[in-house]
């Protein structure tokens, strides 16, 4: 899932890889890589892409990506931008083969070195025409804008074709739900249109040729998105039985829609929790600590301290002293973890930041459990083993428990974009060739045309 966890000293670890540096004529446009030192233990990575008139951050090990931002001044060889969404920005200048300069956010400054990415992404799964299969455009209108996407239609397809509705991850994302080169809903729908089976996938609303308000969107208005093209398309009276798949955040929109009766015939979630969202935060933070140095233990505590101070302030919403609640509440618990000052610190900054974004506080409140135990269509749940993102280990038996006609798969050496992983940590995605995991798309293809 590639949920947006804002940058505070203590709270999040990126990594990526640092690549070739090859700065040519075409100035500091392009894509950026660096590593941030936030303290001697913590190390940051972030992901800085440059266009003309624009910015996107990249926080990769939170599967945060196209964070938007202004370009303030541009030239040849210095930088200045502006990312308010996380009261962030950068400023630099072009030192030999590097860019340096100085990472801001809030009241907090860290020098910042970064150097050029150059990509050479070998995908062999990227569909290449010719293609034995039909596409349409089409534009949906909704209550929130435009919908725009692709349909794809198998050779002799009639109104007894099954039509599979992509949703994709936490997010603005384009209609392939392109990562890293990878394209996965590209190779999914071509699997899925070579064995029968058409699809419908759409840019998300503000991305790409789709419109409407995304500021202040949460996960229950994507699901409102979906619907409307599932709505759309159905009317059409051109397919037999409709269903979604959906992965990650788009798995929490299926169970959404698989609940309401009569919306949808059969749903496929690919990672989707089955967890309320602030645990599945307070794994992921974990899990960054773990990967910048901090004892298991330590960051287990952390772990679970940002997760309990997120319920407290969801059950305390109108306590106007909720932050010296929370530390006489939940500091005590972690009085013998060395970093339980810094979770002190972490949660009176994470009330205001993460309360602040509409997005982060439906996502953190949500849990999925009455939607999956509503489910009576045909339902296949799937996690990979090495997910670190939405971890097996934490979500397949309650949604085994819970959804109880569901199929429910763990597929071993998976992680969350169901790529063969060695260690399934978010740095490993765009090292990795293989987009999609050929057994996954096998399995998805039987249940549905079962």
């Amino acid at each position: 899932m590639k949920n947006f966890v804002k940058i505070s000293a203590g709270a999040l670890c990126l990594l990526t890889s640092a690549l070739s540096v090859n700065i040519n004529a075409q100035g500091l446009v392009g894509e950026w890589s660096g590593q941030l030192e936030v303290t001697p233990q913590m190390n940051l990575r972030l992901v800085l892409h440059i266009e003309e008139n624009a910015v996107y951050l990249d926080s990769p090990d939170q599967a945060a990506y196209g964070i938007p931002g202004d370009v303030v001044f541009l030239s040849e060889d210095s930088v200045n931008v502006n990312i308010p969404k996380i009261m962030a920005g950068f400023a630099g200048g072009r030192k030999g083969e590097s860019l340096s300069g100085v990472f801001k956010q809030g009241v907090m400054s860290f020098p910042l070195d970064l150097e050029k990415v150059v990509r050479t992404a070998n995908r062999p799964q990227t569909p290449q025409p010719p293609f034995p299969y039909s596409t349409e455009d089409l534009k949906i209108n909704t209550d929130a804008g435009i919908l725009a996407g692709t349909l794809i239609l198998p050779e002799n397809a009639d109104k007894t074709t099954p039509l599979v509705v992509m949703v994709t991850g936490s997010g603005q994302q384009n209609r392939d739900e392109e990562l890293f080169d990878h394209k996965p809903f590209a190779v999914i729908a071509d699997y899925l249109a070579r064995n029968g089976i058409a699809s419908f996938r759409y840019d998300d609303r503000g991305v790409g040729e789709s419109t409407g308000y995304v500021k202040t969107a949460t996960t229950a208005d994507f699901a409102t998105d979906a619907e409307a093209a599932v709505n759309y398309l159905r009317k059409m009276g051109r397919f037999g039985k409709i269903g979604i798949l959906g992965h990650s955040e788009g798995g929490l929109i299926a169970y959404m829609l698989g609940a309401k009766p009569n919306t949808l015939d059969f749903i496929v979630s690919v990672a989707g929790p089955a967890i309320k969202g602030s645990k599945t935060i307070g794994y992921q933070n974990k899990m960054a600590l773990i990967k910048a140095g901090i004892p298991e233990k330590d960051a287990d505590d952390f772990g679970k301290g940002i997760a309990a101070a997120f319920d407290y302030k969801l059950a305390h919403p109108a306590d106007v002293g909720v932050n010296d609640a929370l530390i006489s509440e939940l500091y005590p618990q972690y009085n013998d973890s060395p970093v339980t000052k810094q979770l002190g610190a972490t949660i009176k900054a994470a009330m205001s930041e993460r309360f602040s974004n509409p997005w982060m506080k439906f996502f953190l409140g949500y849990d999925p459990a009455d939607d999956l135990r509503n489910l009576t269509i045909p339902t296949f749940i799937i996690y990979g083993d090495k997910d670190q993102q939405v971890p097996s280990s934490l979500n397949a038996e309650p949604a085994s428990q819970l959804a109880t006609k569901a199929q429910v798969t763990v597929y071993p050496g998976l992680n969350h974009l169901m790529q063969h992983a060695v260690t399934g940590a978010i740095d490993e995605y765009q090292q990795i060739e293989e987009t999609f995991s050929p057994e996954v798309l096998q399995a998805i293809t039987t249940f549905i045309n079962n």
